[in-house]
C-alpha cells in the first residue's frame, strides 16, 4: 500500500526533499485535488523549515489514504527521480502478480505448495543467533609497504554491527589463501548455521581475485563457492551475503558534478578481477568497486565502502528496509564521495562506486534481536 510505504520512508523523505521539490508536490496535489488553497497556504506559511514542511506534506498525505498516496509517489518520480531510483520506490510499488494454475498444471507441479501465507517472499530471519558472521582482515602482508591502515576501524565497525543485529561473529586476522580456504571449508561444513551467513573480506586485489596476507591470490569463486547449494546443504535456501572490500583494478574513477571530500585517502594495491554472478540461487556479493577500478581507503576512518554499509545496514534494518534498497543507499552515498590520491607524483581527483552482484530469491530483512546495544 502507498499510505505504507510513505510511512516506511518518512525519515528518509524528510531527509532528502528539498524546497524546490517539496513547492512543486504541492504544485501537484492541489492540481490534483489531494490539498485545498488553504491547506497549501497553511504548509507554506506556517511550516518554517524545509523539514517542517516535508513532515507536514507526508503526514497530511499519508492521512488522506492510498490514492492520496500514490498521487504523491507519481508526482515525487517525476519531480525528483534521482530521490525516487534511490530509495527504490519503483521496486516498492510493484506487486508480486499472481500466477493461476489449471489442474493439469498442477498435477504435473510435483512439490510445489500452494499455500499463499508468504505472499511477500521474504527470507526467514527468526533463528538466535540469526547467524555466522566470518570477517578476514588481511591488513599486514609480506611486504610492510602493503600495510592496509584503517582496516581494523572497518573490522570493528563490521563487529559492532553484525553483533548487534544478532549473529555470532568472528575475526580472522591476516589469513594466508591457505588458512581462508581452509576456513572456508570449516565454515561450509558447520552444521550450526543459522537463518543466514556472511562473510566479510578486507584486503588488497589483484587481477585474479583478493590477496592473502602471504600476497597470493584468493579467486573470489573459491570464497564463495563453498556454500554453494551442493557444498553445503545446511545454508540450501538461505541467503548467502559477501562483502568484499578489494580493489578491482588499476583505472581512477573520473570526478562529476557534486561529492563530499574526504581528504587523506589512499587506494590499495592496483589490478583487475574477473567475477561473474553465481550460478546458485540465494547470493549476494557486494564489492567495494565496479570492475577495472580503485577503491579508497582512508588511513584513519577505514574505507568508504564498509563504514557506508555498516552506517546505512544499521538504520534501514530498524526502519524494515530490504538489502538492496540499503546498497542502493550505499552506492548513492559512496558516489557522492571525493578523494584525492597520489598518481605518478601527481594528486588526481578520485570517485568510486560499489557494485552489489546477486541471485536472492526473496527480499533479504535483517532483523535484529530485541536486546539493547551500542545501536540501540
Amino acid at each position: 500500500m502507498a499510505d505504507q510505504l510513505l510511512e516506511n520512508l518518512r525519515p528518509d523523505l524528510i531527509k532528502g526533499l528539498s524546497e524546490r521539490v517539496i513547492n512543486g508536490l504541492l504544485d501537484d496535489l492541489q492540481q490534483k485535488k489531494v490539498f485545498g488553497e488553504e491547506e497549501i497556504e497553511d504548509i507554506q506559511h506556517r511550516m518554517k523549515t524545509r523539514a517542517d514542511q516535508a513532515r507536514h506534506v507526508i503526514d497530511d498525505v499519508k492521512r488522506k489514504g492510498v490514492k492520496a498516496s500514490e498521487i504523491m509517489l507519481a508526482s515525487l518520480k517525476t519531480r525528483d527521480p534521482h530521490l525516487y531510483d534511490t530509495l527504490g520506490i519503483e521496486r516498492l510499488l510493484v506487486p508480486v502478480p499472481e500466477t493461476e494454475l489449471t489442474p493439469s498444471q498442477l498435477s504435473e507441479t510435483t512439490g510445489c505448495s500452494t499455500d499463499k501465507t508468504n505472499t511477500m517472499n521474504e527470507y526467514e530471519m527468526k533463528s538466535n543467533p540469526r547467524g555466522l558472521c566470518l570477517i578476514f582482515n588481511n591488513e599486514n602482508f609480506k611486504d610492510p609497504d602493503m600495510k592496509r591502515h584503517g582496516s581494523q576501524m572497518d573490522t570493528a565497525s563490521l563487529k559492532d554491527l553484525f553483533e548487534w543485529l544478532g549473529f555470532s561473529v568472528e575475526i580472522k586476522q591476516d589469513q594466508t589463501v591457505s588458512a581462508m580456504k581452509r576456513t572456508l571449508k570449516e565454515y561450509s561444513e558447520d552444521r550450526k548455521h543459522g537463518d543466514c551467513f556472511v562473510c566479510c573480506v578486507l584486503s588488497h586485489g589483484n587481477e585474479s581475485g583478493v590477496l592473502g596476507s602471504d600476497e597470493k591470490i584468493c579467486p573470489v569463486d573459491d570464497i564463495t563457492s563453498p556454500f554453494n547449494g551442493a557444498n553445503c546443504s545446511s545454508l540450501a535456501g538461505k541467503p548467502k551475503v559477501f562483502f568484499i572490500q578489494a580493489c578491482r583494478g588499476h583505472e581512477i574513477q573520473s570526478k562529476v558534478m557534486v561529492a563530499d571530500g574526504s581528504g587523506g585517502s589512499r587506494t590499495q594495491k592496483p589490478g583487475r578481477v574477473s567475477v561473474s554472478i553465481p550460478k546458485d540461487s540465494d547470493f549476494l556479493i557486494a564489492r567495494s568497486t565496479v570492475e577495472g577500478y580503485v577503491s579508497i581507503r582512508d588511513r584513519t576512518s577505514g574505507t568508504w565502502f564498509i563504514q557506508s554499509l555498516c552506517e546505512n545496514l544499521k538504520e534501514g534494518s530498524k526502519r524494515g528496509h530490504d538489502i538492496l534498497m540499503i546498497l542502493t543507499k550505499v552506492n548513492n552515498d559512496v558516489s557522492r564521495k571525493e578523494g584525492s590520491l597520489k598518481v605518478k607524483n601527481e594528486i588526481v581527483d578520485a570517485k568510486v562506486t560499489p557494485q552489489p552482484i546477486f541471485t536472492l530469491r526473496k527480499l533479504l530483512i535483517f532483523r535484529p534481536l530485541k536486546k539493547t546495544g551500542r545501536f540501540s
